[in-house]
């Protein structure tokens, strides 16, 4: 007991208090002026729609737009600074609200909330007066989830048998007192405290995805550093960073987010938590609650949001590969030693900047150009034409080689899918199949594979898999088995 009083008093301790203070953006954010600006702007653009990142020029325009909103019936602009500005003050070290990067394969700059900043975001929707406080379902969700840990970690069969037959008991007994007309129903206060509870931590999911995200991107920021800063052989590189790359999935941040994703990719999972969120929504109590239009879409966003980190994961396996997979040939050694030199500089003084800098660039010098130094008119030469007799070929050449081509418009096949989720949020790439018939046989069922890969709405399963047929040319029917891939409604 006194170890953990300790413990409790260091993590809230003056000095810890105070570097936090410091160095933590989000309580950085709730001590700014600018506060109400930042939280209100970074809640409607990311927050309130879920989105995970916008490209700067639209987020500039959306933030001009926001704050000349704010400034109509004033005698003065509100906040003077350009879209551009604040958005740049936001995103540095000093403050670290918004992410700002470059998606692969964008030249335009994209933004995202951090996590921290979300974090005091969420806090402060929290201060909101509520119609009351549900303590009733707290305190049931906190009595649940204590009697799992102990019924899951039970080693002792007797005692786990034990505890199924008593729920068996109970089971029988309600079964006994609905069969004899004595149902016992949830009144309308009980219902919207159980609902705002679980509405509550569904929200709370969407917030713990950046925080994910984060953690990976600080994990593989390591990892950098430590190949940055490696003055050893290469064979010893590959193998450090495979095992910590092995260590990110096999940490307690991977697993949980690895089961979670299973759980939230299962169809019947899916179609269950739709079923039920139906029902409830249908009840006259929720319905005055006036829950809107972004509840009934939730299991959504948290489909997209998951898929939006397993999208980082998978770039930063990518980035990690390229990073380490170097051809050494002797006019590539050079480079790659000038490259780690910048990088290990580049980690030394990340967390202390010089505070004044200056940068020579050798063998500059001025451009002139003269109008009397253009070279005069120069006629162009005259073409020679021969007139040489064309010979002639041979006739019997074949030309089925010209006509045996095959070519798929993918551009037809997306617009199929498309006509597809229009009647539905998901379907299968079976499913497509099936109301799409392979014509051209392996090479369209390819051109598929390929649109799932290159599109964000698009998941493969690889522990489930799905066979696929389609008939050749010559008569014979062809059966591909392969990972489920689903495509989902955007």
């Amino acid at each position: 007991m006194a170890q953990q009083k300790n413990e409790f008093s260091e993590h809230m301790s003056f000095e810890f208090l105070e570097l936090l203070r410091k160095k933590n953006p989000a309580w950085r954010l709730l001590a700014s002026p600018q506060a109400p600006l930042v939280a209100a702007f970074l809640y409607k653009e990311f927050i309130a729609k879920n989105r995970r990142l916008v490209a700067e020029q639209e987020l500039i325009s959306r933030l001009e737009s926001f704050i000349d909103r704010l400034s109509q019936g004033r005698s003065a602009r509100l906040f003077p600074r350009t879209g551009r500005e604040y958005l740049d003050d936001w995103a540095n070290d000093e403050h670290g609200w918004l992410r700002k990067f470059y998606p692969t394969g964008q030249d335009e700059p994209h933004f995202d909330v951090t996590s921290l900043a979300q974090k005091a975001i969420e806090w402060l929707l929290s201060l909101r007066q509520q119609t009351f406080i549900g303590t009733e379902s707290r305190l049931i969700t906190v009595f649940e989830l204590l009697h799992q840990i102990v019924e899951r970690s039970e080693t002792d069969p007797g005692l786990r048998l034990a505890e199924l037959e008593r729920r068996k008991a109970e089971i029988e007994q309600e079964i006994g007192r609905v069969q004899n007309g004595q149902v016992v129903l949830l009144d309308e206060t009980q219902i919207k405290e159980r609902f705002w509870q679980a509405m509550t931590i569904a929200r709370e999911i969407l917030a713990d995805f950046r925080a994910v995200e984060q953690n990976f991107r600080d994990l593989d920021r390591g990892m950098r550093e430590r190949i940055a800063t490696w003055d050893r052989g290469k064979g010893e590189l590959l193998e450090t960073v495979f095992n910590e790359q092995d260590g990110i999935s096999e940490s307690e941040q991977g697993k949980s987010f690895s089961a979670f994703w299973k759980f939230l990719m299962s169809s019947s999972s899916q179609e269950d938590f739709q079923d039920t969120l139906d029902k409830v929504l249908q009840l006259s109590a929720v319905r005055n609650m006036g829950t809107g239009r972004n509840i009934r879409r939730i299991h959504h966003d948290w489909v997209n949001a998951g898929a939006h980190v397993q999208e980082t994961v998978a770039a930063l396996s990518q980035q990690l590969r390229r990073y380490v997979d170097e051809t050494f040939l002797e006019e590539e050694r050079r480079i790659n030693q000038i490259v780690r030199e910048i990088e290990g500089k580049a980690v030394a003084v990340r967390n202390n900047p010089p505070p004044e800098w200056e940068m020579k660039i050798d063998g500059v010098a001025p451009e002139f150009s003269f109008p009397l130094d253009r070279p005069l008119f120069t006629p162009p030469r005259r073409p020679e034409i021969k007139d040489d007799a064309i010979g002639a070929g041979v006739e019997d050449v074949p030309a089925e080689a010209l006509f045996s081509q095959i070519y798929v418009d993918k551009d037809k096949l997306k617009d199929q899918i498309g006509y597809l989720l229009q009647t539905q949020d998901r379907i299968t790439l079976s499913r497509i199949i099936e109301h799409y018939p392979l014509k051209l046989g392996l090479s369209e069922l390819v051109t598929y594979m390929v649109i799932a890969s290159e599109s964000p709405q698009a998941v493969f399963q690889p522990e489930d898999v799905e066979e696929v047929s389609w008939t050749d040319e010559t008569g014979m029917r062809r059966v591909a088995k392969m990972a489920k891939v689903i495509f989902q409604r955007a």
